[in-house]
């Protein structure tokens, strides 16, 4: 009996039987749409680059998908006192250019992105670490400024990863595209919006991995990827089009596996250019919106229709209700965009003061499901309701650096924010505080609000959960009234293999593409 992805979801997978690759069974070839901005987690936050460098480098700790913490570079951890998170690390593991992994690599990784000039990208979703101290050898200490909460679980994050300290000395500015770790696979070549290869690494502290070789192409267009999965030319399917999943699903060659991801993709306004600066035209905009149409007939059911500024799965997540106070309305539109003095003209045009409402958008485009596609049906929707919207498409290194602009010069932007700590402060705190501005941070929308900024404080302050969590659910609130975004989906994190690979879990982190179990059958 065929099952749609909402089953999928429920099972966390779909088994299915062997195929015929043209393949070795040493080489695993993956198929994605775009590349990365870089390959050091200094400079990229994105999944195109945490899928290659999260194979090569390795976090202390990590979130499996079942979301439950296992050790990597550590073995064992203690809170020493509310501020002091000690690791106890592995002996004898090495980076692949031989030189050894310790306590001082640790620091190194950390005291270079958390107090560097410029820091590194995850810098700012650390939360407030004063230092990292080297008790020994192998042990290291985290210590926050005060009281964190969510400091275990910062140290999951993939771009934690412990990176060699002899490898960026010594390659400076080229270690963004020859990161070196002490991961199951090692780097070995860049052809950029090509592919990225990496090879096995021997010597492996858990064991050398089965396959020999993993190789990432990019390859934009969604037919052209699936085209290469059912040719065998590619082993491994990663964004699949939703309109291609029922094919892969009925068939014996193909495994489509699923987890529900913490991913949510939003429509953001900026808060600091007229006239999205007032509520009453971003509540029109919500309301011109069709959300569930977008989930059910573009997306076709490959996400689910978001609730919050969060996924269900994050710790702190709180229902905003946005289907009741946002209800695909267009009437409910036009008559708030008249409410804040607009009128349509004779082409249907909003106008205020002579002058049409028109706005520039900067849309994501080949990172996220179908994010072109919403973008264009965003645009279809607002132009029903008298908004004209210009499309700002670009591919996705620069569209990532525009957005990281400050200021940043577009009224609208679409974007997914994934909560790769599953705790609410990672979103919340980087997101919605007043102080966290890009370039340093990612309030991209600009919003300020003394009452949030308070209340996030307070949060990541607190280490009882049931309080931490009372205090996110008072934030949605306050930011279902302020409305500084519309979400559009929640992901469901799916990927498509040919049946004769093994072992591969679908992960509700978007970025933890965990290649180490892999096989392919002989």
């Amino acid at each position: 009996m065929k099952r749609g992805i909402l089953s999928l979801v429920a099972l966390l997978g779909i088994s299915s039987g062997a195929a015929v690759w043209a393949q070795s069974t040493d080489e695993l070839v993956i198929v994605r749409p775009s590349d990365p901005v870089s390959l050091d987690a200094q400079e990229e936050t994105t999944a195109p680059g945490a899928w290659v460098f999260g194979n090569v480098i390795e976090p202390l700790i990590t979130l499996n998908a079942d979301m439950e913490i296992e050790p990597r570079l550590a073995e064992r951890w203690e809170f020493v006192d509310d501020t002091r998170l000690r690791f106890y690390l592995r002996e004898g593991v090495e980076f692949h250019d031989g030189t050894p992994f310790n306590a001082d690599a640790v620091k190194f990784t950390w005291d270079r992105a958390l107090f560097s000039d410029p820091p590194g990208r995850w810098a700012s979703l650390a939360g407030p670490i004063a230092a990292v101290e080297v008790v020994d050898e192998y042990t290291v200490d985290i210590v926050a400024e005060r009281p964190y909460g969510p400091l275990l679980l910062t140290s999951t994050m993939v771009y934690t990863g412990v990176v060699s300290p002899a490898a960026v000395e010594r390659l400076g500015d080229d270690y963004a595209r020859n990161p070196v770790g002490t991961g199951p696979f090692e780097f070995v070549e860049w052809r950029t919006n090509e592919s990225i290869t990496l090879e096995a690494n021997d010597d492996y502290w858990r064991g050398r991995p089965d396959l020999d070789r993993v190789v990432f192409r990019t390859v934009p267009e969604a037919g052209a990827r699936t085209l290469a999965l059912q040719s065998g030319e590619a082993d491994m399917l990663l964004k699949p089009n939703p309109a291609d999943l029922a094919s892969f699903e009925s068939s014996d060659e193909f495994d489509v596996l699923a987890a529900t991801g913490l991913r949510v993709f939003y429509l953001g306004f900026n808060l600091e250019r007229s006239p999205l600066d007032e509520p009453l035209v971003r509540q029109a905009i919500a309301h011109a919106i069709d959300v569930p149409g977008i989930v059910e007939n573009l997306l076709e059911d490959a996400a689910t229709v978001p609730t919050s500024v969060i996924s269900p799965g994050v710790l702190g997540y709180a229902d905003m209700n946005l289907d009741e106070r946002y209800p695909y309305d267009p009437d409910a539109a036009i008559a708030l965009l008249e409410e804040a003095g607009f009128t349509q003209n004779d082409d249907g045009i909003m106008e205020r003061d002579g002058e049409p409402l028109t706005l520039q958008m900067l849309p994501a485009a080949g990172r996220y499901l179908q994010d072109q596609e919403v973008a264009e049906v965003i645009q279809e929707f607002l132009r029903q309701v008298g908004i004209q919207v210009e499309l700002n498409v670009f591919e996705w290194a620069t569209t990532f650096t525009q957005l990281r602009e400050d200021p940043l010069q577009y009224d609208m932007f679409s974007f997914g924010w994934l909560t790769t700590t599953a705790d609410a402060d990672y979103t919340m705190y980087s997101n919605f505080r007043s102080d966290q501005f890009p370039p340093d941070s990612w309030n991209s929308w600009r919003y300020a609000n003394d009452e949030v900024d308070a209340l996030l404080t307070q949060a990541r302050e607190e280490t009882d959960v049931a309080t931490r969590e009372d205090l996110y659910a008072e934030v949605q609130a306050i930011l279902a009234e302020d409305l500084p975004a519309v979400p559009i989906y929640n992901t469901i994190e799916v990927t498509v293999v040919g049946s004769d690979v093994e072992g591969f879990e679908a992960h509700p982190i978007e970025y933890n593409l965990d290649l180490y179990p892999v096989s392919k059958a002989e």
